[in-house]
């Protein structure tokens, strides 16, 4: 080899060093962000030891980061479900004490037992009033915190369709730059790790599938098959419910044109905090507003008063009614009744009524003597006080489409319904712990392959330190001896 092959070798080297240090001090530097994969310099040795940079790639498992998306996507439509649910489960407590539905249904059974064995007892029969009052209380504030849970899940799903627009426009950045700058061989791990870290955000929000082309383009889909992404971004979009009764239904998610959630969903989203938030809203959140409207309507129909010559088609409501209708609901659900119960105002003495016909009967029309089974005022007649503790507890049907047990006693349908909360309470937080689980696991795993050790960085800096002084040595010696023959043949 020639001094000048020599010199020329030794000042290769020196640039290479210097391209793997800077490599390294990357890689150093993203030590801490668990979103930076670690970076390697490829490089090729050539003729007579000559070394020179290849390219510079980056540590990768897809099949791991697949995993890594499809748990995150999991975790998140777990955890969206489990916060709401957590909210309704509040309606039904056990420190909240007899002030859930199923408890006061049993105060006033109580109280109307307190009554019947001294049926006389003014106070009693105020009392017993009150806890009729307390029912319904109780009951129109489940049916709004139900509301309430569905229309903050309706807002949280705008948040997230606004989240994934402005992540696919940051996407549509990157993307560009990585295919540009791939045709061109230049360095693109660093925009590689950014469009990860935007898959992981957008994965988080709705399940996603991708595939890549030429030049390292990507497509995005939804696990459900819709387009997000391809060369450009793909509008989705939505409509909010301002408000939420009982009956509202809530609207779909749209993907470049294609509903994504709801029944007319064609390509239905599996998973990702959309998907967790349309089933809490459009699935678990009716099913309880089903089960407290269920009890409301056993409520009215076992309360409700007949006239004396025993003639059903006379069956009106009592105790418990819609606003001053006297109407007996139908034998199916009818959503919103658990919000629209009332206590008659012709036994309730805080609107003028008079608590004794408890005992006497005729709550429902006072006016009506055909209506009124204690005919005398008799002191120590309980025969419809009993026959509404009977009512309360006789076991009667139930609409299937609440979830809970279909046939019982109103008291027995408001347990299960405590019972049912609490059994999907306790299996969405098992499944969102095993998701969370699962996608720390993958993240772990993913790490594991892909993340920076910063000992054998700080290593691999000191046998490039070294081989760096081996090349400067080796250019002063050829510097040296070229001085020599100079300094000879002048």
């Amino acid at each position: 080899m020639s001094l000048t092959s020599a010199l020329n070798s030794a000042r290769n080297s020196l640039a290479v060093r210097s391209s793997e240090t800077d490599v390294v001090s990357r890689n150093i530097a993203g030590v801490n962000d668990p979103g930076y994969s670690r970076k390697t310099a490829d490089v090729a040795v050539g003729a007579q030891g000559s070394v020179r940079l290849v390219q510079v790639s980056r540590s990768a498992d897809q099949a791991l980061f697949g995993s890594v998306l499809r748990s995150t996507s999991d975790a998140s439509t777990q955890q969206a479900l489990l916060t709401g649910i957590n909210q309704m489960q509040q309606t039904v407590d056990p420190s909240l004490g007899a002030a859930t539905p199923a408890g006061r249904v049993a105060s006033l059974i109580d109280g109307l037992q307190q009554l019947a064995a001294a049926p006389d007892n003014q106070n009693l029969a105020a009392n017993a009033v009150t806890s009729a009052r307390d029912l319904v209380q109780t009951m129109h504030d489940a049916t709004e915190t139900v509301q309430s849970v569905r229309k903050a899940a309706d807002s949280d799903i705008a948040t997230s369709v606004s989240n994934i627009n402005r992540l696919l426009s940051q996407f549509e950045t990157v993307n560009a730059k990585i295919t540009s700058d791939a045709g061109s061989g230049r360095d693109i791990t660093d925009q590689l790790d950014a469009r990860d870290q935007l898959l992981s955000k957008i994965s988080s929000e709705i399940g996603i599938r991708t595939t890549v082309r030429a030049n390292s383009d990507m497509q995005i889909y939804t696990d459900g098959g819709a387009t997000l992404f391809d060369r450009t971004p793909r509008v989705v979009s939505f409509q909010p419910t301002l408000q939420y009764t009982a009956g509202t239904q809530g609207n779909a998610v749209i993907v470049d044109g294609t509903p994504v959630t709801g029944p007319g969903a064609v390509m239905t989203a599996q998973s990702g905090r959309i998907a967790g938030l349309t089933q809490l809203r459009d699935d678990v959140a009716v099913k309880y507003q089903g089960q407290l409207d269920e009890i409301a309507r056993g409520l009215i129909n076992s309360l409700s008063e007949t006239d004396t010559t025993g003639a059903s088609s006379s069956a009106r409501a009592g105790l418990f009614r819609v606003g001053t209708s006297t109407a007996l609901p139908g034998s199916t659900l009818e959503p919103g009744l658990a919000g629209l119960i009332q206590v008659a105002s012709s036994v309730d003495a805080a609107q003028g009524g008079n608590p004794m016909l408890l005992r006497d009967g005729g709550i429902s029309d006072p006016t009506d003597p055909n209506y009124k089974i204690n005919a005398t005022g008799a002191a120590a007649f309980s025969d419809r006080l009993e026959s509404m503790i009977s009512g309360l507890n006789a076991a009667q049907s139930f609409d299937s489409s609440g979830g809970a047990m279909t046939t019982g006693s109103p008291a027995d349908y408001a347990s299960s319904s405590v019972g049912w909360i609490e059994s999907l309470r306790q299996s969405t937080t098992n499944a969102s712990d095993q998701k969370s689980t699962t996608r720390d696991r993958a993240q772990q795993s993913l790490s594991g392959v892909t993340g920076v050790s910063l000992d054998n960085e700080m290593s691999k800096m000191l046998d490039l330190e070294r081989a760096y002084q081996g090349s400067a040595k080796l250019i002063s010696v050829v510097d040296s001896m070229l001085q020599a023959i100079l300094q000879a043949v002048g």
